[in-house]
């Protein structure tokens, strides 16, 4: 919820990876399926809001959250709900365009929220909640992505982990589940205030990585668990 990288590999097929940077008491379930208003949803919870910061439909359709939006905001003292269950409930409007003409998104805290679809090609749209409006943005699908947390990272810090990700993309020889992996613990090593892999005195530390890999039919989650190290994977269609 704190990284996210988006990765084409082909014309249908990309990697989605992103690093939960949390509390390490603030415990998460291991993901597993759950069905929400008579959708079939698979998802790490959060145990604290029952939400999350990651969940797809196994098919066709995966969402990542971020907290903040395009600057840091000051918290209010009560939001309406978590962020993390609106994700479970964009899988109740039919479509993505009704989800963000008829969601109610005020008393929602500050977020950044990412949804791949690839029902007949790679759709990528951003939605940044500043407390005030919404702002949509659709993203080239053939094109790699990165987004860090507006919460955790300044404007500086942003900048120098968008160039390990371009770096690193330029040299490396071969993409894939693997490598992208790789690149999501070792990203700005050593620097452990910012880096990807970031502990900050283990009050806010990368406590999970999880992976989805996706194609037209299926979108495969894989979830890293570092504090355990724990791996839950697997094709996950119902």
């Amino acid at each position: 919820m704190c990284t996210l990288s988006f990765i084409p590999v082909s014309d249908t097929d990309f990697i989605f990876t992103t690093n939960r940077d949390e509390d390490p008491n603030r415990v998460a379930l291991k993901p597993q399926r759950y069905n929400h208003q008579g959708h079939n949803l698979y998802y790490p919870k959060d145990s604290k809001a029952n939400g999350s910061w990651i969940i797809s439909n196994s098919v066709d359709t995966t969402l990542c959250l971020l907290n903040g939006a395009f600057e840091k905001h000051q918290r209010q003292s009560s939001y309406r709900q978590s962020r993390g269950v609106m994700l479970l409930e964009f899988f109740e409007y039919s479509n993505f365009k009704d989800f963000i003409d008829y969601y109610q998104f005020e008393g929602i805290e500050a977020f950044t929220l990412v949804v791949v679809e690839s029902k007949s090609e790679i759709l990528i749209w951003e939605l940044v909640w500043d407390e005030q409006e919404l702002h949509v943005k659709e993203l080239p699908g053939s094109e790699p992505h990165i987004w860090s947390s507006t919460t955790l990272y300044t404007k500086p810090m942003k900048y120098e982990r968008e160039q390990w990700f371009w770096d690193w993309l330029r040299n490396e020889e071969q993409i894939n589940p693997a490598s992208i992996l790789n690149f999501h613990k070792t990203g700005g090593e050593g620097n452990l205030e910012y880096g990807l892999y970031m502990n900050r005195r283990n009050l806010v530390r990368t406590v999970s990585i999880t992976q989805v890999c996706g194609s037209r039919n299926k979108h495969d989650m894989t979830y890293y668990n570092l504090l355990e190290n724990e791996i839950t994977s697997g094709n996950q269609a119902y």
